[in-house]
């Protein structure tokens, strides 16, 4: 376990959409006929899409055939992201798809039939730093490239914990001693009791670490949800909810009231949500330009700044020396009975928040 230290998170300019992603007034939800379809956490989507759009733009102004990019910005309504489940034809699926969604984003004959049968590759380059390839996150098919991780952490709110000892590893979450402190994240919509999204990564890897009966116990130490975009901003407040946040280090270390609170890096390793990416066999080398970019120092670089560590070759990653990172592992995610153990975790989860709400 270990303090970190003060925040270096940089602004990101905010500009219009770049001219490579056409009209910023088209419709977005149709997931099909592109060259690359794109998805990463809302504070780099300016900043990845304005670079995806600088490697673009030079290709067309050299003569070669345009790639048609699209980088949904998230201003509501249906995401392609949601439609790709029921593309059942490789020429209809994105020649590359960049993510940070958890879950499958290819139904089960289409992964069974092209991705298992060899159209995608992960483009994942040589030499990453040795923390990676420990916790697991090198795809062993060959199928998914990491470029990034966003590390899960505890972001301790003091006077709200009292004189309870700072937990030091993800299974003291699971301490009756705890009650009524943890807080993950999780969103409801306006005027509405139940929660429209929680970090089910979260509870699934707790599942693994832990069995069903330690998800129990977690949850029933946790007083309410809060988006992790608030965790920073209530954290160390008379309204903090709770003592211990599971945040996102890139907003956890945004939070300003470092005299109050402070961000602890588990013993046993950060628990590590993927940015990742796939490219279609066919198109690799038409793509080669954007897995550069994806995989290279240029955007490596801004993503350690904002505290998402980049599996870089030749670079280090934004996090401290002596730390660790926890990964479920990719042949847990694609065994047959991770999808089982997540239905059992939702339902857990539906039974606390059914509890929850009557009091």
């Amino acid at each position: 376990m270990g303090v970190l230290a003060a925040p270096t998170t940089i602004g990101l300019h905010i500009s219009r959409p770049p001219g490579v992603f056409g009209d910023p007034t088209a419709s977005r939800a149709q997931p099909r006929g592109w060259d690359l379809l794109g998805n990463v956490p809302v504070p780099l989507r300016h900043l990845v899409r304005d670079g995806v759009a600088a490697r673009v733009q030079p290709l067309r102004r050299d003569g070669h055939a345009p790639l048609k990019c699209c980088f949904p910005m998230g201003q509501g309504g249906a995401s392609p992201f949601q439609r790709l489940r029921y593309i059942r034809a490789l020429d209809e699926f994105p020649h590359m798809l960049v993510s940070a969604e958890y879950g499958h984003c290819f139904n089960r004959a289409f992964h069974a039939r092209h991705v298992e049968g060899g159209a995608f590759r992960a483009e994942q380059p040589n030499g990453v730093d040795a923390v990676f390839s420990e916790a697991g996150l090198i795809d062993p098919k060959g199928w998914i490239g990491v470029f990034a991780v966003a590390p899960f952490v505890f972001l301790i709110d003091r006077a709200r914990l009292g004189d309870l000892p700072v937990p030091r590893r993800w299974s003291d979450l699971a301490d009756p001693i705890y009650a009524g402190q943890v807080v993950f994240g999780g969103w409801r919509r306006p005027g509405q009791s139940d929660y429209a999204g929680y970090n089910a990564f979260f509870l699934q890897a707790m599942a693994m670490e832990l069995g069903l009966g330690g998800v129990a116990r977690i949850l029933a130490n946790v007083p309410s949800l809060v988006h992790s975009a608030q965790m920073p901003r209530l954290a160390g407040t008379d309204a903090s909810p709770g003592g211990i946040y599971v945040a996102p280090l890139s907003l956890a270390d945004m939070c300003p009231r470092r005299h109050r609170t402070q961000l602890v890096w588990p013993e046993d390793g950060a628990l590590a949500f993927p940015l990742w990416l796939t490219v279609k066999r066919s198109q690799r080398l038409t793509l080669a330009p954007l897995v550069d970019y994806f995989h290279g120092p240029d955007l490596a670089r801004l993503l350690n700044a904002n505290r998402y560590p980049a599996l870089c070759p030749g670079q280090k990653p934004a996090m401290p020396a002596w730390a660790k990172l926890k990964w479920p592992g990719w042949d847990y995610l694609r065994h047959g009975d991770c999808a089982a153990e997540l239905k059992a975790v939702r339902k857990l989860f539906q039974h606390w928040q059914e509890h929850w709400a009557c009091g």
